[in-house]
């Protein structure tokens, strides 16, 4: 496995990272569980050769368009996020947060794949921001998949990931998604808090 495993110190802090935000994917990431999930999406070692290249054929792009938007609809693993970036807006998958829907909206939550026992991920599953998040027995983890390296790997996939948060974002804000999901997130922490205290 390329990357860190998590630490005996990950099941003693209980995954404080993991309740604060989920981990970004790689696009590597994203194109595995598209190919797990559909034939028609050829991938060699789980990466586009020249995503540049290949997202600019019309049919290819379709192909996987359709795919991604039936994955994060269908899969309550992954979702779309963004960022603000050199002032305009930047689109990533992240793993998406308990009670939240496929569009993100940058905010903070626990990641939906934390459990218990820890992450309910492979090793093979889990995202370059989990896999490369070095954990530290002081509690200072480090992360090792840069911001830097992030952005220039998703930017290739910026017409596509727009296409579906432009689609859902303005949809999702008027008829209360996002408010709902709030509201389920608290009852979900008030509860959670319940348990921990009992």
């Amino acid at each position: 496995m390329e990357g860190f495993k998590p630490g005996e110190e990950c099941a003693k802090c209980c995954g404080r990272c993991c309740k604060e935000r989920g981990c970004s994917l790689a696009p590597e990431d994203m194109l595995r569980a598209l190919a797990v999930r559909n034939k028609e999406i050829e991938i060699t070692d789980t990466k586009l050769t020249n995503a540049d290249t290949e997202l600019r054929d019309t049919n290819k792009k379709s192909v996987l368009s359709d795919a991604l938007f039936h994955m994060l609809q269908n899969d309550e693993h992954y979702a779309v996020d963004c960022i603000s970036q050199s002032g305009r807006p930047f689109y990533y998958l992240r793993m998406r947060h308990k009670c939240y829907t496929f569009i993100g909206v940058e905010a903070m939550g626990e990641c939906m794949a934390l459990t218990p026992s820890g992450c309910s991920l492979s090793e093979e599953e889990r995202p370059k921001g989990g896999r490369f998040l070095k954990s530290s027995p002081d509690g200072n983890c480090t992360q090792h998949y840069t911001k830097e390296e992030m952005l220039a790997d998703w930017e290739p996939y910026q017409s596509l990931l727009s296409e579906i948060w432009e689609e859902f974002y303005g949809k999702f804000m008027e008829d209360g998604t996002f408010d709902a999901c709030d509201e389920a997130y608290f009852a979900w922490m008030r509860q959670a808090n319940i348990q921990n205290q009992s």
